[in-house]
């Protein structure tokens, strides 16, 4: 994918969103890349998913990206930052959406300048902020995902995602490649069979945590989350259950619990609500598939491209031609690093 195409891919959708695997994976440069060469081709909505950190990285005292808008851009930040907004802005809108840092106020710029944005923490909050947006004329939102909230890249929320990694996140050329290429696995798990989606939806429709059986029956435990649950949901397992239905996040400590009961589970599947649902690391998922059990979702992620960022700010950086070269071997979505344009 040249930088041209990853412009152009963006054309059939209303709302993008970006996410980072780590601090310093480039997402703002890759948002700031598509904000400059969207320039004057569509109404550009901007928000985020709460607030990406601090103005000032303070473990490498580096100054974080700012996000330059156009001219005729909405915005939708903290009601705090609007003071840190450097444009000539008109409110449109107050959503009565609270936050630390005060009401999410929706703008709209009079002028060509840097923002400071900071969204809603949680999805239907910022579902609300994006349809008051599209409301207000813009052709296209970017939603700003923050550290390590996946969420933005649901369906519901936004209907393609872009993911960026980088050097930031190890001095290990090799397990960078190895986790973005586990997470884009994660967010493009395979959909289950529309049988077993239907089945699905009715336990979640009526607890968050069940089984389905060999022969299509369904069994809702009485669990509010999986969190802190891992011994009920061993516990409740039958000979004659086949898939696992878990709803919202699927921790780290349910599937190293399922892993030492790997008798129990063996030829499962879990079923997720969609890949930014779960939290475990190509090791543990190496684990889990050699049971082997299974992961499939209710819907897929329409994830666009990888962004990759060669520089670290801890004081390293990978050569970008052979970083992107390596990425691609492994993954089967375009790659692109939007500094230096390597392939």
């Amino acid at each position: 994918m040249n930088t041209k195409k990853i412009i152009t891919s963006l054309f059939p959708y209303n709302s993008v969103s970006i996410i980072g695997m780590e601090k310093n994976s480039g997402k703002t440069t890759t948002l700031n890349y598509i904000l400059k060469n969207l320039k004057g081709t569509k109404v550009i909505g901007l928000t985020s998913i709460g607030r990406d950190g601090e103005d000032c990285d303070k473990v490498t005292n580096t100054h974080k990206p700012k996000i330059y808008v156009e001219k005729g851009s909405i915005v939708a930040t903290a009601k705090n930052l609007l003071c840190k907004c450097d444009i000539t802005k008109e409110i449109l809108a107050t959503t009565g959406i609270s936050t630390p840092m005060g009401e999410i106020i929706i703008i709209k710029a009079l002028s060509s300048g840097f923002v400071d944005v900071a969204g809603p923490s949680y999805n239907s909050a910022l579902i609300k902020v994006r349809d008051l947006m599209l409301g207000f004329g813009c052709d296209l939102v970017l939603i700003d995902g923050a550290l390590s909230r996946k969420g933005s890249a649901g369906n519901l929320v936004s209907e393609a995602t872009i993911l960026a990694t980088g050097a930031s996140f190890s001095p290990d050329l090799t397990k960078v490649v190895e986790e973005s290429s586990h997470n884009v696995k994660m967010l493009k798990l395979p959909k289950c069979s529309e049988k077993i989606a239907v089945l699905t939806k009715q336990i979640l429709k009526k607890g968050r945590i069940g089984f389905i059986d060999k022969e299509l029956n369904i069994e809702i435990l009485d669990l509010p989350t999986s969190l802190n649950s891992h011994r009920e949901i061993v516990d409740a397992v039958k000979l004659n259950h086949k898939f696992l239905v878990l709803g919202g996040a699927v921790s780290k400590g349910l599937i190293e619990s399922l892993i030492q009961n790997r008798e129990l589970f063996k030829n499962f599947t879990i079923i997720i609500e969609d890949g930014t649902k779960i939290f475990i690391d190509s090791n543990l998922y190496h684990k889990l598939s050699m049971i082997p059990v299974n992961l499939e979702v209710l819907d897929s992620i329409n994830l666009l491209c990888l962004t990759c960022n060669p520089t670290s700010p801890y004081g390293y950086s990978f050569e970008s031609k052979k970083f992107c070269e390596l990425l691609k071997t492994s993954i089967d979505i375009d790659v692109i690093d939007v500094v230096g344009g390597s392939l």
